[in-house]
């Protein structure tokens, strides 16, 4: 839930070796966190749409990239990988073209990715196609960075295909705690750091995932993401933790709405 509070103090005090807690769902230099889900009832299989902006402007108005994200799903919420097919590829297979089963899709949604960033170059600002696919315990994400067609770009948000830009850029994400406080732990590929791709934007939206199995001879509903059974106060807490590249911190703290 967007609330547009930030405090001042965190942007004051956030300087090399400083961890910054923001108390809202924005954080310092222009970052963000916004996660909801859906429904927000106790107890009930959900879809999610999170929105996050993970990179800092430096100063010098380029892009400071985090070395590693934790993203905190509510305390007593549940990820269960078994409630859908799960993709078999290592990120290496699906960048070199090999694409997961429709089937293992989790979700997907947009983003915008900087390209080329160095030292001497502000980069180019690119828009990708963003999909989450369902490992076992992991998620797999693919940003499929777009270029121009016949001089326009194209994308989403363009009204034209996505005609890709170089190969698809992967990201790993492992999951923590996933039974009662689940923690989604997503390091920055050492590869895309070294050429200067940083993805500044990203929204996506999982479906709700359900599948019927059998234990001790009865038939139990599982589902991706089981909210938790608790509403306390009328709200469930999540957060994203970062770690910068300049050895910064910050956690931004986001808030959802919730009820019985």
């Amino acid at each position: 839930m967007r609330k547009f509070l930030i405090m001042a103090v965190a942007a004051a005090v956030a300087v090399a070796g400083f961890s910054v807690v923001a108390t809202a769902d924005e954080g310092v230099a222009g970052t963000s966190w916004d996660f909801e889900l859906n429904p927000s009832k106790t107890g009930k299989p959900a879809a999610s749409h999170s929105i996050g902006k993970p990179a800092k402007k430096g100063d010098d108005g380029k892009y400071i990239a985090p070395k590693k994200q934790i993203f905190g799903f509510p305390k007593g919420s549940s990820v269960n990988t078994k409630a859908l097919p799960r993709c078999k590829l290592t990120p290496s297979e699906v960048g070199g073209g090999e694409q997961c089963p429709k089937k293992t899709l989790l979700g997907d949604g947009s983003a915008n990715v900087i390209v080329g960033q160095s030292a001497t170059n502000d980069g180019t600002e690119l828009v990708a196609e963003f999909e989450a696919y369902n490992q076992k315990n992991k998620i797999l994400f693919i940003f499929q960075t777009c270029g121009e067609k016949d001089g326009a770009p194209t994308g989403p948000g363009t009204g034209e295909d996505c005609q890709p830009a170089g190969p698809p850029n992967i990201v790993v994400g492992t999951w923590k705690d996933y039974k009662t406080f689940p923690k989604l732990h997503v390091p920055t590929p050492q590869s895309l750091l070294d050429i200067g791709v940083i993805i500044i934007r990203f929204e996506l939206f999982t479906d709700k995932h359900t599948k019927t199995v059998k234990r001790n001879g009865r038939r139990v509903l599982i589902s991706y993401v089981l909210t938790p059974k608790k509403c306390t106060r009328g709200k469930w807490k999540t957060f994203d933790k970062a770690n910068y590249v300049d050895r910064t911190k910050q956690t931004i703290k986001d808030v959802t709405l919730c009820k019985k």
